[in-house]
Formats: structure tokens, C-alpha cells, sequence
């Protein structure tokens, strides 16, 4: 069973731990560490939040995610 992006960041714990991004290569994007994975990882995808064009250029590449 293939578990989509959207279904993973629904699912996300919220605990510390590490997030690695991945393209659609499967190549590391970005690995990030936080107190609450849920809360840091979603902040990424919300529309209504300003990000800057680093940022956005990320988001833009992320097809995948990983966790511990």
C-alpha cells in the first residue's frame, strides 16, 4: 500500500523528532528536527502562512516524507 503525502502529514505524531523532505527522485530535500513534528511539518503546507521564496521553492519540490 503506497501512503501519499497528504496521509502522511494527517498521521504526523505530535512528539519531537527528525523529518527528512524528499523530491520525486527520492532524493533528501531537507532534514529538520522539532518538538512536535505534526505541529512544525504542517506549518510548512499552510496556504495562509507567508513564506519566503526559499521556503516556497522547498515546498514546491517536496513529494515525500519521513520520520523518526
Amino acid at each position: 500500500m503506497v501512503v501519499t503525502l497528504d496521509e502522511k502529514l494527517a498521521t504526523l505524531p505530535d512528539r519531537p523528532g527528525v523529518y527528512l523532505y524528499r523530491d520525486a527522485k527520492g532524493q533528501a530535500l531537507y532534514v529538520g528536527k522539532a518538538a512536535s513534528l505534526r505541529s512544525r511539518v504542517r506549518s510548512y503546507f499552510q496556504e495562509a502562512r507567508p513564506r519566503d521564496a526559499k521556503t516556497d521553492a522547498l515546498v514546491r519540490q517536496i513529494a515525500d516524507l519521513d520520520y523518526v
